[in-house]
């Protein structure tokens, strides 16, 4: 799922996946129009064949009428004068067949055109002997000039007495497209087969060919295979997909052509949607559970006892590739899907897990969090922070609360001693940016003050560097506690330290935010007292 996610939202394999969706799409298509021109083609064949068995079918039923006729109308003296001119007489049916015998136990006496012959021809036995209701016998491929047809083999077919000679067999003008071969083949008993006319072989490989057709892509010839109506006679066709091709070739370069611009098409339709499903804020949005947040903790210093007393519960989010995303980031998706009192709850859940577990029982230490100012409501909050709130807790937590337009002081301050009467303590946030105003830091009860980063990290030639210490007065005269974020430099730290006023210091030259087993490690090493309560909530 890691490597999928990462290849769907990296925005540097989105070539990469254009051009996979449009091959898929275009090999789908191709298929697609394949199997169409597979089925197509193999319809072709099969209406080309039917074609071919007409002759056959009609064939069959000429030679049982006119054994029929035969039988009913020779009745003269075998042989005689009025026998032969009978056989003549029905030799002119419109039935194809001209040459009537008289074959008696298999030998030729006579015929209609050959008249009586000197010495009988005897037939001896038949290649085909009779299988059906119909009682005919056949003999292949025999010589016909014993019978007047010089230089002509033909099949004998014989029923009873008598015997007809049935003309060569080819296969008709018409069925010969120059995209299709044709074999000619007649059944013998259930499992064998004589060739009859056309190209050998082409019926062996039609039964041995897939019989769904878009499956001849695979092999490269099409084949197709139909008997007459009483499955004596049988065609089978072949058609070889590159030649017919070769033959259609501008046809087919502008169907492809069209399928590669329309699977182009669908790809970009298919690569929009994909993209805004895979956008930050969407799988965010999904995922959006206590299974991808991350709790990081950055250490509160005291600068009167050197020791770590507390820490700032930092958010950060596992995005579905496994990388680690930034708040600003997914703050403002928090903010515009009005998810952030349910945000601020599992933060809360994730971090009393996160240290009941992993810190020792006899430490104690203040948990500052960040809330949004909308949801500064006591009723709400209160339920939230219940599990750092029991007589036996360890733990002290503390709202920071980032001055806004949101913020009214009044009404704010009704909500602020509700949640200092339940224990939770409260701090402005950032002071000196934005909102901040020195009305409010002293008009706001609040128990202590976060100077905003910008301050301790301007250089300190800068405006803002020189300013710090005027803002450090401005807290230090309200009587709130005062805690100074972002220091970054060990210069920086002792300077706060000689001056006395900063009661608590947090930035990078301290710690950066760390993992909850690396912050247990990190506070070990500076044994906090357990005993007694931090001031910062008193």
């Amino acid at each position: 799922m890691g490597r999928l996610a990462a290849f769907m939202i990296s925005n540097s394999y989105r070539r990469l996946r254009q051009v996979s969706i449009w091959l898929l799409f275009f090999a789908l298509m191709l298929f697609g129009a394949g199997w169409i021109g597979m089925e197509q083609l193999a319809q072709n064949m099969r209406v080309e064949i039917a074609r071919s068995l007409q002759t056959y079918g009609s064939l069959r039923s000429n030679i049982v009428s006119i054994f029929d006729t035969m039988s009913a109308e020779l009745t003269a003296e075998p042989c005689s004068a009025d026998f032969s001119n009978t056989m003549r007489r029905i030799a002119f049916l419109p039935d194809g067949i001209s040459e009537l015998l008289y074959a008696p136990g298999g030998k030729v006496l006579c015929g209609g055109s050959a008249g009586t012959l000197s010495t009988p021809l005897d037939l001896g036995a038949p290649d085909i002997t009779p299988s059906d209701a119909f009682g005919i016998s056949l003999w292949i491929d025999r010589p016909l000039d014993a019978i007047g047809l010089d230089g002509v083999m033909g099949t004998i077919a014989g029923r009873g007495v008598f015997a007809l000679a049935i003309p060569p067999q080819f296969l008709p003008a018409h069925t010969g497209p120059d995209w299709m071969k044709q074999e000619l083949v007649y059944r013998v008993g259930a499992l064998g087969w004589i060739h009859r006319a056309g190209e050998t072989g082409i019926h062996d490989a039609a039964l041995l060919a897939p019989q769904f057709a878009p499956l001849s892509l695979l092999t490269g010839e099409v084949y197709s295979f139909a008997c007459d109506a009483a499955d004596e006679h049988c065609v089978a066709g072949q058609t070889s997909i590159l030649a017919m091709a070769a033959q259609r070739a501008g046809a087919i370069a502008l169907v492809v052509g069209a399928l590669a611009v329309l699977a182009a098409w669908l790809a970009q339709q298919v690569c929009g949607v994909l993209e805004r499903h895979w956008t930050f804020e969407a799988r965010f949005l999904r995922q959006f559970n206590k299974d991808g947040l991350i709790c990081a903790y950055q250490p509160l210093l005291s600068l009167h006892n050197e020791q770590i007393t507390g820490c700032e519960i930092l958010a950060r989010w596992r995005d579905v590739d496994g990388t680690i995303v930034m708040p600003d980031q997914f703050l403002p998706i928090v903010e515009n899907h009005n998810l952030t009192e349910r945000f601020t709850a599992m933060v809360v859940a994730a971090a009393h897990t996160d240290l009941a577990r992993h810190l020792p029982e006899n430490v104690r230490l203040q948990l500052n969090f960040n809330i949004f100012p909308r949801d500064l409501d006591a009723a709400r909050l209160i339920p939230v922070f219940a599990p750092f709130l029991g007589p036996d807790s360890r733990f002290l937590p503390v709202v920071e609360l980032v001055e806004t337009a949101e913020v009214n002081p009044e009404t704010a301050q009704i909500e602020i001693d509700k949640l200092r009467q339940a224990g939770i303590g409260v701090y402005i946030d950032d002071f000196g940016a934005g909102y901040s105003s020195m009305r409010n830091l002293a008009c706001l009860a609040v128990n202590g003050v976060k100077l905003d980063r910008s301050f301790a990290m301007a250089a300190d030639d800068s405006v803002m560097a020189r300013m710090l210490d005027h803002a450090i007065d401005l807290v230090h005269a309200s009587g709130r506690a005062l805690v100074v974020e972002g220091v970054e430099t060990p210069e920086r730290l002792d300077a706060l330290k000689a001056g006395g006023r900063v009661d608590f210091a947090q930035g990078y030259g301290i710690a950066r935010p760390l993992t909850i087993e690396a912050f247990a490690a990190f506070i070990s090493e500076y044994r906090p007292r357990p005993t007694r309560k931090s001031r910062l909530v008193a």
